[in-house]
């Protein structure tokens, strides 16, 4: 059974609603996306590829004693020369 409020009738639901909050101050955004990272500094490059052909790269770069970031370099530098 419903609770009832103070004046007899059920609290009304919120479920679906747009809560509305009294105006303020907005967030603090960061405009740091114009700035460069500093030389040589590595920043995340993230993208899904396949299992098999994560098992292959990273098969690929130990054989080669390669790290994934210098096998990656390497293949991109390749790939702009071939293209």
């Amino acid at each position: 059974m419903a609770k009832l409020t103070g004046k007899g009738t059920p609290p009304k639901s919120s479920k679906g609603k747009a809560i509305i909050k009294k105006k303020g101050t907005p967030p603090i955004t960061h405009n740091n996306n114009l700035e460069k990272p500093a030389s040589g500094e590595l920043v995340p490059l993230n993208f899904k590829i396949e299992p098999e052909l994560v098992r292959d790269f990273k098969v690929f770069a130990a054989m080669h004693d390669m790290k994934l970031v210098e096998l990656f370099r390497k293949s991109f530098e390749n790939y702009k020369k071939t293209h």
